[in-house]
C-alpha cells in the first residue's frame, strides 16, 4: 500500500466540518490535504458527496506526485510507464520547454510499449497543450497526432476516463466540439467524479457557443478539483461562461482567481479587461491592458475555437481591448 488517506469528521449542530489527508505510506509525507463544511442535511447524500470531492481533488496530486518521483529516479531498467510518468511531470510545469520534453517522453513510451494506454493519451493530452498555448509549429500536425494518438488509447482501453478525456481536449482544439463533448460525457460516465471530465465537457460547451449551458460542469469541476495544476485555465472558461451568460461580476471573481494562480498571463489579463469593461469599470480595464502591453511572452491560443466561432463574443472581447487601450 502506497498512499492512506486519514481524516477527522466534526459536528455542531446541523454542520459538519470533515478534514482529509493523502498522506505517502512510506515516508509518512502529506501530500494533500483539503476541509469540507457541510450542511448535516443528509448523512448518505454527505458520504456520496465527500467520496467525490476527495477522488477528484486526489486525481492530480498523485499525478504530480508520481510524475516528480519518476523525473528524480536514475536511468536503468525504464519501462515505458516511467517513462510516461517522467512525461507528466514535465507536462505539469506548463512551459515550452516541458511540454516539448514531455511529449518526447510520451512518443517514446508508445513506441516503446505500444499496447499502454498511457503512452497514447498523454501523447493526445501534450499535443492539445502545445496547440493551446500557442507552442506548436505545425498546429495541423499537432493535432492529428493529438486525434490519432487518444483515439489509439480509447481503443486500447475504452474504460479509461483519461483516454477519453484525451480525446475531448484535442477534439476541441480541432473544433470537432461534438466530438469532444461526447467523449466529455463518456469520461463522466466511467467515473463521474473525475474532475477532468466536467472541466473539459464546460470547455466544449462553451467553445460551441453554449455560455449558460457551460456553467454548470466548469463550477462543479472546479469544485471537485480546486487545486487542478492548469486551474488558471478552468477558471478563466468559467469566468467567460458568466460574462457571455450575463453575469459579469460573477465572472470577474474567478477572473481575478485565474490571474492569483499565473499572474500576467495574458489570457487571464484579457478576460479581466472584458469583465471590467461589461462592468463600466474602465480604470481597472485600462490597468489590466497595460499589463498585457508589458508581458514580454508571445500570446496563446487557448481562445482560438471560441473567438472562430462565436463572432458577437470575439467582437465583444476586441472592442472592450481596443477601448481600454485607447
Amino acid at each position: 500500500m502506497e498512499y492512506l488517506i486519514e481524516g477527522s469528521v466534526r459536528n455542531s449542530g446541523q454542520k459538519m466540518r470533515i478534514s482529509a489527508q493523502l498522506v505517502d505510506a512510506r515516508s509518512g509525507k502529506h501530500i494533500w490535504a483539503e476541509r469540507y463544511d457541510l450542511e448535516l442535511n443528509d448523512v448518505f447524500a454527505i458520504q456520496d458527496e465527500i467520496a467525490e470531492r476527495v477522488a477528484g481533488a486526489i486525481e492530480p496530486e498523485l499525478l504530480k506526485t508520481e510524475g516528480a518521483q519518476a523525473a528524480a529516479r536514475h536511468t536503468g531498467n525504464i519501462t515505458a510507464w516511467d517513462i510516461v510518468r517522467r512525461g507528466t511531470w514535465h507536462f505539469h510545469q506548463v512551459t515550452r520547454e516541458n511540454h516539448r520534453k514531455a511529449r518526447e517522453l510520451f512518443r517514446q513510451a508508445a513506441e516503446l510499449d505500444p499496447e499502454l494506454p498511457e503512452g497514447h493519451l498523454w501523447l493526445g493530452r501534450v499535443n492539445a497543450g502545445l496547440v493551446a498555448y500557442g507552442w506548436s509549429d505545425n498546429r495541423a500536425a499537432d493535432l492529428r497526432e493529438g486525434t490519432e494518438a487518444a483515439l489509439k488509447a480509447v481503443q486500447l482501453d475504452e474504460r479509461n476516463p483519461y483516454a477519453h478525456y484525451s480525446l475531448a481536449i484535442v477534439s476541441a482544439y480541432a473544433d470537432q466540439f461534438e466530438q469532444s463533448i461526447s467523449a466529455a460525457r463518456k469520461a463522466i460516465e466511467i467515473s463521474p467524479s473525475f474532475a477532468l471530465g466536467h472541466l473539459v465537457l464546460g470547455m466544449a460547451v462553451l467553445f460551441s457557443g453554449r455560455a449558460s449551458e457551460a456553467i454548470s460542469p466548469l463550477e462543479y469541476g472546479l469544485r471537485l478539483s480546486p487545486h487542478d495544476p492548469q486551474g488558471f485555465f478552468w477558471f478563466n472558461a468559467l469566468a467567460l461562461a458568466r460574462l457571455f451568460s450575463g453575469h459579469a461580476e460573477a465572472g470577474l471573481e474567478v477572473a481575478t482567481r485565474a490571474l492569483q494562480i499565473r499572474p500576467n498571463w495574458p489570457t487571464s489579463l484579457e478576460v479581466l479587461v472584458c469583465c471590467h469593461a461589461a462592468l463600466g469599470k474602465w480604470g481597472e480595464a485600462r490597468r489590466c491592458a497595460q499589463q498585457i502591453a508589458g508581458v514580454t511572452s508571445p500570446s496563446d491560443d487557448v481562445l482560438a475555437p471560441l473567438k472562430a466561432h462565436n463572432p458577437a463574443w470575439r467582437e465583444q472581447m476586441t472592442r472592450a481591448l481596443q477601448t481600454a487601450k485607447a
